[in-house]
């Protein structure tokens, strides 16, 4: 099959189109997916790149790509519910290669994929595969940041930093979705876009530190993750609750702070996500898809044998929405 395949790490030209990878096989609680479409995330430019390689192990060679659109080619003797032929979109199990006797190319930057059946959603039909291909582990993230960490209600105010990217995009509906209040940080360019998504408010990060204004928020999600729990406790009510997708020194320090928090009578609380797929979540967030209260943002799209260019493109920065790979 065709693949983007990765020796080592390093740079973007480390990323070799070849035209001979072999194709995944399946265990029994998995499908094998013909790829139509994959994302680029800056998870994968980090891994690619190094920087997570105590964090995330990885054999060579390696195909990277957490996120597909395709359709169903194989499923394993235990599957139920999807068959071939079926339209689906996840974010793949990033342990399917250790199931599938050490196969290493699992990533989705390929004409085929495999993961657990579990992750699969049936694709909304309101999206093409592209389109698709932009939301599981950027939706999952923002879904799980404000669903499950900050457990987000209808009424309550949130400040969202970092609110044109992939998972800000993302989380800015989600959070109007579930009636909350929202006020985004982003650059100048981004704020129409942002304001066409729903943000109550929109800040320009350039004119105004939102850490230096007198309004408080029942959350803030620091997406970009460029501020820390220590500046944003000041914007942050008495039992506010700030996430963030990325760990800091800050914030392993909170656990010291915390009873000095409680002695002036505030429960503050700093929560992280890291993003887990799961079918079943991101069939909740197809539902808000197809209902028009969720849309993918997709900034640019590369052919496969241009990945390399992708991922320079989303490491430039400031970049609105997501940046795609179109396979089939």
């Amino acid at each position: 099959m065709k693949a983007v395949v990765m020796r080592g790490y390093g740079a973007p030209n480390v990323l070799e189109y070849v035209q001979d990878a072999p194709r995944p096989q399946c265990a029994a609680n998995q499908v094998v997916i013909a790829v139509e479409a994959a994302s680029v995330n800056p998870l994968d430019c980090k891994t690619r790149s190094g920087e997570l390689r105590l964090m995330l192990r990885r054999r060579f060679p390696l195909v990277l790509g957490n996120d597909v659109s395709g359709r169903v080619v194989k499923v394993g003797a235990d599957v139920e519910g999807f068959a071939p032929g079926d339209e689906v979109f996840c974010m793949l199990d990033a342990n399917a290669r250790r199931a599938c006797n050490g196969f290493a190319m699992s990533g989705s930057y390929a004409e085929y994929a495999v993961t657990r059946a579990d992750t699969l959603c049936r694709k909304p039909q309101n999206l093409s595969h592209v389109e698709a291909a932009a939301v599981p582990l950027a939706a999952l993230t923002a879904h799980q940041a404000l669903v499950d960490r900050a457990k987000l209600r209808e009424g309550q105010r949130i400040l969202i930093n970092g609110a044109s990217g992939g998972v800000g995009s993302f989380a800015v509906q989600i959070a109007k979705a579930l009636g909350a209040h929202v006020t985004a940080v982003c650059s100048a360019r981004n704020v129409e876009l942002v304001e066409g998504l729903g943000a109550d408010r929109v800040i320009d990060y350039r004119e105004t530190d939102f850490c230096e204004e007198s309004r408080q928020y029942d959350v803030v999600y620091d997406v970009v993750s460029n501020r820390s729990f220590g500046e944003c406790c000041g914007v942050l009510g008495p039992a506010g609750v700030y996430v963030q997708n990325v760990a800091t020194l800050s914030s392993f320090a909170f656990p010291l702070v915390r009873p000095a928090a409680k002695l002036f009578g505030r429960e503050k609380r700093l929560e992280h996500v890291w993003v887990t797929p799961s079918g079943e979540e991101l069939a909740k967030v197809a539902r808000l898809i197809e209902a028009g209260a969720v849309r993918p943002v997709v900034e640019s799209v590369y052919p496969l044998d241009r990945a390399a260019q992708a991922h320079e493109a989303v490491e430039s920065g400031g970049a609105a929405g997501k940046t795609v790979l179109r396979v089939a």
